[in-house]
């Protein structure tokens, strides 16, 4: 890939680049955008070795991934960037929400969800990533995932609507 190819492959990714980041650095709008500036910068360091064969988003998505956990290595937290507390919300929220209360009912019905439910429902619903970019980041078949997912929402609605309370 030439580094020409960049500003298109940049554009294509941004917005679900910084959705990635945005809610796992709190929802902090500056350091959310200091990070994605560096891991667009690795990005760019890296291009021309970059393998087409590989999903562009899979590729970018690691970065991101490596970058934040090295963010918060460096800082020293312990955090598991699949657990990490978010609030949805907007045109690429899983529920559409109008008030606060709806929101804060969302993020209760998230944390109870497991690491790898939340991390299906936020890569397809809040990031916007397709089944078969998923597939390429996770290794699993996009059939698999489109299923997986499916019943991840299914449940979260349940949460959501108040009719469990696990």
């Amino acid at each position: 890939m030439e580094k020409r190819d960049f500003e298109q492959f940049y554009r294509e990714n941004l917005d679900r680049i910084f959705r990635y980041v945005f809610f796992r650095v709190g929802r902090n709008r500056s350091v959310a955008e200091d990070l994605v500036s560096e891991i667009f910068m690795k990005a760019l360091q890296k291009f021309e070795t970059y393998d087409p064969t590989i999903s562009k988003s899979a590729w970018i998505y690691r970065i991101a991934h490596n970058h934040l956990a090295n963010y918060f290595r460096d800082r020293k937290e312990q955090v598991d960037l699949d657990d990490v507390m978010f609030t949805l919300e907007g045109e690429h929220g899983v529920v559409s929400m109008e008030r606060r209360g709806d929101e804060l009912k969302v993020e209760a019905a998230m944390m109870k969800l497991s690491a790898q439910e939340r991390r299906l429902v936020t890569l397809k619903h809040l990031e916007g990533y397709s089944y078969q970019e998923m597939s390429e980041m996770l290794g699993k078949t996009p059939d698999a995932l489109k299923v997986a997912t499916h019943r991840c929402m299914a449940k979260l609605k349940t949460l959501c609507s108040g009719s469990s309370d696990n």
